[in-house]
């Protein structure tokens, strides 16, 4: 036993010195890469050899101290100074001295109109750390390059770039990326300033709100008003060329494109002139790209689904009254699919249209599309508050799908009856039969149950309870009954084997009488029972004269309680 206790500590001394020597060389492993990161860079020849030594006072040990230095050496005019934050190296050392400062400018302006700098995410740090989580910031991750826009040169998208080189003479340092450089020329002909912004007075040139200049706070009103002259204009044309197309089905496209062209034109309209005639800065650009790429998807959505709701419109029965006909039950289910197409293609089309949007809002990473894109609280509240229209929507699809109720169906809802004429997103159109149109909610639709006149067999009994005196001579008015129903002229009365004629009940007035009369056709149904209804009691007065026998109740009872 003692041998064994000794083998035990023995080897348990053994385990704890393993552990310990392998958290040694865990520590190590992470020292060694810790330090291997803090000298993360782009190894590089010396930089921009042709501009001498860099001013002692220039600060670009880290990306915020490099952005920094550029926009006050900006301000400040000094773009000799700061073309030692380029990297330079495309181009030869000789000619560095003059285009150094040049492109130091155009980048400067390219900037200070189109660039939003994202100073939370960037780091005072040389190694430009990207840190995790607030709760643990050593969780994250080195880094030598850092993206700080992306710009459109119209054919692709380009990056402003900041990179960390480690030239061979000097410590690592932050410059704006080679890359970057390179594509300055063409960064400045499209966002620098336009020939007419030039034209402008010097005055107007100056700096006013929000960092805005004066120009852009004058130009906004009217670019404003002029964009809606524009749309106002572009609505009329497309109007009149609606007026000259010959079809019904070409007329009823254009008009379907009438508002979508509208919204595309007008900022298209505001998106050249933001772009070409007078270029805004970033901050006003940071909303008008975004409100420009909404208005498209908006009027590519739109136009899509407007155009395939009037192709639908075109190929089916829209008339609830001749839907309504018993033999047109094929044409309500293929009214009622239509509808359900209708909403499908629309659902579809948002959803897409506000994907696009998003995905939009991830690639470009403007202001304004950044809010959108990160407005998850707001979505939770919008979505809270229109749960109510969700659930809507989601009935009239389940209404549609399920055929519960078809265009051109007859059915009596809370005691009204009524033909159903639109099945919406949110609500059921039912026009009642004295002309009336009664709105039902979906959802209110869908919860309480109601009587469907024209599902499967349409044929139907309308009851007709009369009461008639003691001694009334029910076989007659049965005799009576029954050959109206076999020979009325005109009055689809369904099979007379279905008529029925039953004494239900009595009491002190008299025999309560039920007839029941056959029908094939609901929407005359109740026509015919009103008017069967009439040649009866008009049958019992004309026996109770010829055979003086009492057929309807004496006026005696009239002041008797009737329950």
């Amino acid at each position: 036993m003692t041998l064994l206790i000794r083998h035990y500590a023995k080897g348990h001394r053994i385990m704890l010195r393993l552990s310990r020597l392998g958290a040694q060389i865990a520590l190590i492993w992470v020292l060694i890469s810790s330090a291997a990161a803090q000298d993360a860079a782009f190894d590089v020849p010396p930089l921009n050899a042709g501009l001498g030594t860099p001013p002692p006072s220039l600060d670009r040990s880290t990306p915020q101290g490099t952005i920094e230095s550029f926009l006050e050496l900006g301000h400040q005019g000094s773009f000799a100074e700061a073309a030692h934050l380029l990297d330079l190296g495309d181009i030869p050392a000789p000619n560095q001295p003059l285009a150094g400062p040049l492109l130091a400018e155009q980048l400067f302006v390219v900037m200070d109109r189109k660039v939003v700098i994202p100073w939370d995410r960037l780091p005072d740090r040389p190694d430009g750390w990207l840190s995790g989580p607030s709760d643990n910031e050593a969780v994250g991750r080195v880094r030598r390059s850092i993206v700080l826009d992306w710009l459109d040169l119209g054919y692709r998208e380009v990056p402003v770039r900041l990179n960390r080189v480690a030239p061979a003479t000097s410590d690592a340092v932050w410059v704006f990326a080679r890359q970057s450089v390179g594509n300055i020329g063409a960064l400045h002909m499209r966002y620098g300033p336009t020939n007419l912004e030039k034209r402008l007075p010097a005055w107007s040139r100056q700096r006013a709100v929000a960092g805005m200049y004066l120009w852009e706070v004058l130009f906004l009103p009217l670019l404003v008003i002029v964009s809606a002259l524009v749309g106002w204009l572009a609505y009329r044309i497309v109007g009149g060329f609606q007026r000259r197309r010959d079809t019904r089905l070409t007329r009823a496209i254009v008009r379907a494109l009438r508002w979508p062209a509208t919204i595309a034109i007008t900022v298209g309209f505001i998106g050249f002139v933001t772009r070409n005639v007078m270029v805004v800065s970033g901050l006003l650009d940071s909303f008008v790209s975004p409100a420009v790429v909404i208005g498209f998807v908006t009027a590519v959505t739109l136009a899509v689904v407007l155009i395939i709701d009037e192709v639908l419109d075109h190929i089916s029965q829209n008339n609830p009254h001749e839907l309504a006909e018993p033999e047109n039950a094929h044409l309500r289910n293929m009214a009622t699919t239509i509808s359900a197409a209708r909403k499908f293609i629309i659902v579809i089309a948002v959803i897409t249209g506000a994907g696009l949007i998003l995905s939009s809002a991830n690639t470009f990473e403007t202001l304004g599309l950044s809010l959108l894109a990160s407005a998850g609280a707001l979505t939770i509240v919008l979505g809270f508050a229109a749960r109510e229209v969700l659930g809507n929507i989601l009935a009239s699809v389940q209404i549609a799908m399920n055929r519960s109720a078809r265009i051109g169906d007859q059915l009596i809802f809370e005691g009204h009856f009524c033909t159903v004429e639109r099945i919406h997103f949110t609500y059921v159109q039912l026009a009642i039969w004295n002309g009336n149109r009664l709105i039902v909610p979906v959802s209110y639709f869908v919860r309480d149950a109601f009587q469907n006149w024209s599902i499967e067999d349409v044929r139907m009994i309308r009851l007709i309870e009369l009461t008639l005196a003691q001694t009334a001579d029910v076989d007659a008015l049965r005799d009576f009954f029954f050959d109206k129903v076999e020979t009325e002229d005109g009055e689809d009365t369904g099979p007379l084997d279905k008529a029925k004629v039953m004494v239900t009940g009595q009491d002190v007035f008299g025999q309560k009488v039920l007839f029941g009369l056959p029908t094939s056709d609901p929407a005359m149904s109740w026509a015919m029972e009103c008017k069967m209804r009439e040649q009866l009691l008009e049958k019992a007065r004309e026996i109770e004269r010829e055979t003086g026998r009492q057929m309807l109740p004496s006026e005696n009872v009239q002041g008797l309680p009737t329950s």
